[in-house]
């Protein structure tokens, strides 16, 4: 789906009114790809830098050095600007870890998960500016359109997650009696926490996720998605199918 695909299903416009994403759309689309990508940069900036209320227009226009009127053209508003600002990020996280979902079966489960954790801990240091747009919109309730954002994100990373888990069960690699639900639920819980605690020593608490070390915070990583798949049991019996050891 495209990002204005994408944006018409999520936000039809009212009846009797027009989409601010149909015609406004064809003239960004039309601009030289890297005057599109200085706008868009620019804009992620000012989202970033300030909450979405205190956000301007003015601002980024004028470090543009464009009138407001063609961001407008462009975009029909200042939500309709954030809104393909979220939709394009929500399409870069979820390039990386799609590949990792769908590589190639030879790779078991556990190395998946790990990898999944690895990476998207990767992106949020990568992309400071779309991580912190995102944890604002978690902690401000008056931002705009934040419940439905918001839904959006969860139901993609549950619906990644449990079709992760399915594909280790058909493959063999987790227990057929394991809730797929019950997994993408405490794998996205346990992944949130630890992307929030890679920016705050008091939430990562000493663990290892804050360190300015990538080895450091890799080794957590990998650490918590192992005990996803190892669970807290005592080590299987001799016989026992212990369907996630360790690689």
């Amino acid at each position: 789906m495209t990002t204005r695909s994408f944006l018409r299903a999520e936000y039809p416009a009212k009846a009797g009114e027009a989409s601010p994403m149909d015609a406004p759309r064809s003239t960004f689309d039309n601009l030289d790809p890297q005057k599109q990508a200085r706008v868009l940069d620019e804009s992620l900036r000012e989202f970033a830098d300030n909450s979405y209320h205190q956000a301007s227009v003015n601002r980024i226009v004028g470090r543009l050095g464009i009138a407001k009127g063609s961001l407008f053209q462009y975009f029909g508003s200042k939500e309709g600007l954030f809104q393909h600002l979220f939709a394009r990020a929500l399409d870069e996280i979820k390039a990386p870890l799609k590949a990792i979902r769908d590589a190639d079966s030879a790779e078991p489960f556990p190395e998946r998960l790990r990898r999944v954790f690895v990476a998207g801990a990767a992106f949020a240091r990568s992309h400071p500016l779309i991580w912190r747009v995102y944890r604002r919109m978690t902690t401000q309730d008056d931002f705009p359109l934040r419940e439905k954002l918001l839904t959006k994100v969860r139901e993609e990373a549950l619906t990644y997650f449990r079709e992760l888990v399915e594909g280790g069960q058909a493959r063999g690699e987790v227990r057929p009696d394991v809730d797929p639900q019950a997994a993408a639920f405490l794998m996205e819980a346990v992944l949130d926490r630890a992307l929030a605690a890679q920016d705050s020593a008091l939430l990562d608490a000493g663990f290892g996720l804050a360190s300015s070390d990538e080895s450091t915070r890799q080794r957590g990583l990998i650490a918590l998605a192992d005990l996803m798949c190892q669970g807290l049991s005592a080590p299987a019996r001799k016989g026992d199918n212990d369907v996630c050891d360790r690689k």
